[in-house]
This record gives structure tokens, C-alpha cells and sequence, in this order.
């Protein structure tokens, strides 16, 4: 049983032209951002909490389906953006054609389409920067350091740097 995970929320706010240069076909950006790493040991409970914020360079790119996470020596990361894959919703409400229906009809069909939402939940892709905010997690099983064994679990979260002066306060 591995007994070590690393766990790491990483910080990016980008501005406007960022975010439309990321969202083009290929699109890059380097930026400066933050993480939290924070180790846990199941066994004991032990953590490196409270965690050190760290700053660093992050590479953003927009270049394919699968999230990914690349460490760029000591000097940041280099993160490929989740793309739009495979993934469609349900077919459109026939309201008119549901207005036929009897109430039971309804109310199983409606059921059932909140289940098949809640079984498949839109994935995070780049496009949802178009909006100002993408979260989503890189886990990385069987990494290893100095000989030792352990999982990673990354969270990224990136935003529009208005949602940071936002937060901000006088």
C-alpha cells in the first residue's frame, strides 16, 4: 500500500488577452502563478501542513484532449489544458412534445435525465475560460523521489485575474 501522496492546488489568473491568446488552436502562454504542495502520510496522519505558498512559472497550453502536467525542472510547470474530447449532452427538451405527456411520464423522464447528468457531467476543457474559470485534477499514480514511492494529486485552478482584484480588499 502506497502511504504517500502529494498533493498540489495550483493558482492561475490570466487577463483577457491571455485567455484569447490560450484559446486559439495551439495557443500558449507563460505566466506566473502559485501552488500549495502538501504532503500526507496515511499511515501516521502526518502532514506538511500549513503548507508553504510557492510562486512560480507556469506554461499554459491549449493543444489537445487529455489534461496533463509536466514539471519544468525547478522553475514551474508546463500544463496542457483539457480539450472538449468526445463528450455531447443529452438531446435538447422537446417541451412540446413533453406537454403531451402524462405527469408519471414526466416526472420518470426528468428523473431520469437528472441521472444521466449526474453520471455524466460535463468534463472541464479550455473553452470554459471563455467564461473567466477552469478547474480541473491531474492525478499521477507511482511517481517516485529519492527512491521513494508516492501518488500526486494536482489541482489546477485557473481564472481571469478579475476574480482576483475582486477579491481584493482595501
Amino acid at each position: 500500500m502506497n502511504n504517500l501522496a502529494l498533493f498540489v492546488t495550483h493558482s492561475v489568473f490570466l487577463t483577457e488577452e491571455q485567455i484569447k491568446s490560450l484559446l486559439e488552436p495551439n495557443g500558449c502562454v507563460e505566466v506566473v502563478g502559485h501552488c500549495v504542495p502538501v504532503w500526507v502520510n496515511a499511515k501516521t496522519g502526518n502532514t506538511t501542513e500549513p503548507a508553504s505558498e510557492v510562486f512560480c512559472v507556469y506554461k499554459l497550453h491549449n493543444s489537445g484532449n487529455i489534461a496533463q502536467l509536466k514539471n519544468l525542472t525547478k522553475k514551474g510547470f508546463e500544463i496542457f489544458l483539457p480539450g472538449n474530447g468526445d463528450w455531447s449532452p443529452p438531446e435538447e427538451l422537446n417541451l412540446e412534445r413533453m406537454s403531451l405527456w402524462s405527469s408519471e411520464e414526466r416526472t420518470l423522464f426528468l428523473k431520469e435525465r437528472d441521472k444521466w447528468w449526474f453520471n455524466n457531467p460535463k468534463p472541464p476543457s479550455a473553452d470554459q475560460l471563455k467564461n473567466g474559470y477552469l478547474r480541473f485534477e491531474v492525478k499521477k499514480t507511482k511517481q517516485r523521489t529519492k527512491g521513494i514511492q508516492y501518488s500526486a494529486q494536482h489541482i489546477v485552478e485557473i481564472a481571469d485575474v478579475k476574480r482576483l482584484l475582486g477579491s481584493l480588499t482595501t
